[in-house]
């Protein structure tokens, strides 16, 4: 094995929620009759702390409090179709059968994300969820430094992310980063972190459990069948000599002749 525990990210990573989060601060921008920009502009712009975005977005924060915004964001994102990035969840459970501890951070509200892990089903693959409190989306560096500080977690871990924030947080933790394209971040913006960026989820497995070889196949030489063979016209000559012995050894005990 690679890795001796995983830590995911979870909006864009886990769950399939780019558009859903484009569309909505594209909403709150339409309703001000601010410019809205396209996704490649979001994906070569979106990071963290959000508010920072915001501001090159054209929000001001002395019209509409950031925390406002941050209220109605999330008001529109909810009337938006969200499920799970294809394959997450078998992806989630071969990890837990193969005995990977996993573990979720976010800088979503714990209390929301808790409620997205038990809808989904997956809360049950996760050793502890590590979240922000309220919506301000911030950054989850400090929020994880305290949980392995706390925890004193040990061994070599890998965290999954889709932003370049998630590469800045796994560097600040101690980790090697495997980041998706997700749209949150442009490829170009990932690659440029010197992670490794993947395509599918699917290869996560893979990259943590390591190639398993097959067990060798023991191909018989005419040697060995010649071999094997005499062992085992050996084996049946000792068996018949033994069960003779002792066919007669009874027959004379039990002085039957149709035993």
């Amino acid at each position: 094995m690679n890795y001796d525990y995983v830590v995911w990210d979870w909006n864009g990573t886990l769950l399939d929620d780019m558009l859903a989060g484009y569309n909505a601060v594209s909403r709150s921008l339409a309703m001000r009759g601010l410019y809205v920009p396209d996704r490649d502009f979001y994906a070569e712009n979106f990071g963290f702390p959000v508010r920072d975005y915001y501001k090159k977005l054209g929000f001001d924060f002395s019209v509409d409090s950031y925390e406002k915004l941050a209220d109605e964001f999330f008001v529109n994102y909810y009337q938006e179709p969200i499920d799970l990035r294809k394959g997450a969840k078998k992806i989630l459970e071969k990890l837990f059968l193969n005995s990977v501890p996993q573990y979720i951070l976010s800088a979503s509200d714990k209390k929301n994300l808790t409620e997205g892990l038990e809808k989904y089903g997956l809360k049950v693959f996760f050793r502890d969820v590590i979240a922000l409190s309220g919506y301000e989306a911030d950054s989850k560096i400090d929020a994880g430094k305290r949980f392995f500080a706390e925890s004193g977690l040990q061994g070599k871990g890998v965290m999954v992310g889709d932003t370049v924030h998630d590469y800045e947080t796994a560097t600040e933790l101690g980790l090697d980063c495997v980041l998706i394209e997700s749209g949150n971040n442009s490829r170009r913006r990932l690659e440029e972190t010197g992670a490794r960026v993947i395509d599918d989820l699917t290869e996560v497995v893979e990259i943590v459990l390591g190639k398993r070889s097959p067990k060798p196949i023991d191909y018989p030489t005419p040697e060995k069948a010649e071999r094997r063979s005499f062992d085992l016209s050996e084996a049946t000559r000792s068996f018949g000599e033994k069960y003779h012995s002792y066919y007669n050894d009874v027959k004379n005990t039990t002085k039957t002749e149709d035993w």
